[in-house]
C-alpha cells in the first residue's frame, strides 16, 4: 500500500516529475499499487523519456476510459 507522506513516495513522485513535469496522478493510481511495481514504471518512465504510465495502466483519456 502506497503512503503518499512516506519519504520512499516523495522520491518515486520526484522522479516521475523529473522526466514527465506532472505530479504522480494518484487518483489514477490505486493506493494498494505496491512501491515495487510503481518503481518499475517509473523507471521505464525514465528510461523512455516520457510518460508511460497511460500505456502501463491502460487510461484511455480520448474515449474517457480510465
Amino acid at each position: 500500500m502506497l503512503d503518499v507522506s512516506s519519504g520512499r513516495f516523495k522520491e518515486l513522485n520526484a522522479r516521475y516529475r523529473a522526466v514527465t513535469g506532472w505530479i504522480l496522478p494518484m487518483e489514477m493510481i490505486s493506493h494498494s499499487e505496491t512501491y515495487e511495481n510503481l518503481e518499475l514504471y517509473i523507471s521505464r518512465c525514465e528510461k523512455a523519456g516520457r510518460d508511460l504510465l497511460p500505456e502501463i495502466y491502460g487510461w484511455d483519456f480520448e474515449n474517457h476510459i480510465y
